[in-house]
């Protein structure tokens, strides 16, 4: 299995994530798991729009930061606020994060969420497994 490497790639690399994780307080963080490391995405009850997009914006510069096809994502939005604009918002961030990731998983997806997840898939070209569980999810991502 090939080795990720997680690190941003220069000091201002890391001056700037750290200016992004003082502004949204729930940066991607590092889950070990198994054979691989995934990065965690936690939109979880986030209501306001600010919050959702903050998150999407350091998510996306901290993906960024990886080499081509080595990034496992798990995003959980369980709770979140959500409705057309986010979703669009939602599509461009995946397409953008396209060349860097590997494989990805979503829980927490209840509603219009749902409703919008087979349009996503299309409109994004991505295969973003949906699971009930982060166990589930894991376990997808560890076999990828």
């Amino acid at each position: 299995m090939e080795s990720t490497n997680f690190k941003v790639s220069s000091f201002a690399g890391e001056a700037m994530l750290r200016q992004q994780v003082s502004q949204n307080m729930r940066p991607p963080r590092i889950i070990g798991y198994k054979n691989i490391q995934i990065v965690y995405i936690d939109f979880s009850n986030l209501r306001k729009v600010e919050e959702i997009y903050s998150a999407i914006e350091s998510a996306e510069f901290y993906i960024h930061q990886h080499s081509a096809k080595t990034v496992y994502t798990l995003t959980n939005l369980t709770g979140m606020h959500f409705n057309n604009e986010i979703f669009s918002r939602f599509t461009a961030y995946a397409k953008g994060n396209s060349p860097y990731v590997k494989a990805s998983a979503v829980i927490g997806m209840v509603g219009l969420m749902q409703i919008f997840y087979n349009t996503f898939t299309r409109v994004t070209g991505r295969e973003v497994r949906a699971f009930n569980s982060e166990y589930e999810a894991k376990e997808y991502l560890s076999g990828k």
